[in-house]
């Protein structure tokens, strides 16, 4: 019997202790929790069809391409302290995710803190194919773009 009296002592001491929890926001007419509020999922965001911009930003590397239609612009700001080899590109393809090269039409090393800007020309792909794009810098695969507009 005295384990079952302790078991309530502790079970009503839990009860009070967690409803006396309230983060103290009632008076600022918030709901009693901190941190940001729960608005929602995130809207789509709209983009512009036959036109798109693609981001990569990784410790101190930063790439954005620019396409329209099948041609566009990248832009390397290459902030690291090491060289970049050759820049390429490849797209896996939105229906199906078949490889397809991106031309990087007068590609050259990058060397540490240099900007550089090439053409790009995705052949017979239009912007709006494109599944992912992806980073490589002479054989090395740096990764997926993230589409920012």
């Amino acid at each position: 019997m005295q384990s079952t009296g302790r078991f309530v002592a502790l079970a009503l001491a839990s009860a009070l202790l967690i409803g006396a929890c309230t983060g103290g926001d009632e008076q600022a007419g918030g709901t009693g929790t901190s941190g940001s509020q729960d608005t929602g999922p995130t809207p789509a965001q709209s983009l512009t069809p036959g036109a798109g911009t693609f981001t990569y930003e990784n410790a101190g590397l930063k790439v954005t391409v620019d396409i329209q239609g099948t041609t566009g612009t990248m832009q390397v700001d290459n902030g690291t302290d090491n060289g970049l080899e050759v820049p390429g590109l490849y797209v896996l393809d939105a229906v199906d995710g078949h490889q397809i090269d991106v031309e990087v039409q007068q590609g050259a090393p990058i060397a540490a803190g240099d900007s550089a800007t090439f053409d790009v020309a995705l052949g017979q792909v239009d912007v709006d194919a494109i599944g992912l794009l992806v980073l490589l810098f002479g054989k090395d695969n740096y990764g997926a773009f993230v589409r920012t507009g």
